[in-house]
């Protein structure tokens, strides 16, 4: 049977902000909004008050829903947010992480580039923008939004900023970049927050062939970690790249079957979905 595929490292969308203060957070943010942005806006504020109440608390069952993966439920709650407004960053958002669950990915894709035409400048949106790019194995349009992504992200947003940083070195492996690649892989220590110090070298020794050197790497990123969820964006980045079997097992491993059945130990036990990544509208 062919494989189910991990899920999306860092792509799951929900608002930023509470519902009930989206307008006032929107409000802040509309001078930093495109055209596009400000115009979604004005038509959200022309409505009556009471439909705009009526709109954030079906807003509020949408991601409900989304949260519990009934998803199918959630897209019907969505079409009800669409007829007052279907403009809105929420109802977009929503809809967009619905299609990534159902990995319908050029439909949450379209639904991406409609939110960066609204905020340009939105890091979370470049960042699931980047990582669509990424599942889809468009390495070099990957590449380029990780880029672009990388020249915005602060400093102090180091899991993000490293995790980007990650992907990027694995783009560069597979658009024939492999010296930037290599020196990427020592950038940060082992007492930095996040595991880059233990995946950037382990993916090299990958592409050299060195698997069992890189799997000790992962080993010791486990040992010293001990949670493996902190690790499932990173791990399920591996699997989705291709260097590290998913728990489900692939195509390939079906018509291997009777060969190696060494199981993959790194692995989650449960297939996970990344931590949330907020969509924001600065």
């Amino acid at each position: 049977m062919k494989s189910l595929f991990s899920l999306l490292s860092i792509i799951v969308v929900t608002l930023a902000t509470s519902i009930s203060n989206i307008q006032a957070q929107q409000a802040k943010q509309v001078g930093a909004q495109s055209a596009e942005g400000k115009k979604m806006m004005a038509e959200f504020m022309s409505i009556p008050e009471e439909q705009r109440v009526e709109f954030n608390k079906k807003v509020r069952l949408a991601q409900k829903l989304y949260q519990e993966k009934r998803i199918f439920d959630a897209l019907q709650a969505i079409d009800e947010l669409d007829k007052i407004i279907s403009t809105h960053p929420a109802c977009l958002s929503l809809r967009g992480a619905c299609y990534v669950e159902l990995r319908a990915f050029d439909k949450a894709y379209a639904i991406f580039e409609r939110l960066l035409a609204i905020s340009p400048n939105s890091t979370n949106i470049l960042f699931n923008l980047a990582e669509l790019e990424f599942v889809t194995r468009k390495w070099e349009n990957s590449h380029q939004r990780f880029n672009k992504l990388l020249t915005l992200l602060p400093e102090q947003n180091k899991n993000l900023r490293q995790l980007s940083e990650f992907k990027l070195l694995l783009c560069k492996l597979k658009t024939d970049r492999i010296d930037e690649a290599r020196a990427m892989q020592n950038k940060y220590s082992e007492w930095d927050d996040t595991p880059y110090h233990y995946y950037a070298p382990a993916a090299i020794l990958f592409y050299e062939g060195k698997d069992e050197e890189a799997k000790n790497l992962l080993r010791n990123a486990l040992f010293i970690w001990r949670n493996p969820a902190q690790l499932s964006s990173w791990q399920d980045t591996m699997i989705e790249f291709g260097y590290v079997r998913s728990f489900y097992g692939s195509a390939d491993d079906d018509a291997n079957a009777g060969g190696n059945d060494d199981t993959d130990e790194f692995a989650p036990e449960t297939p996970q979905i990344a931590p949330v990544i907020p969509l924001d509208t600065e």
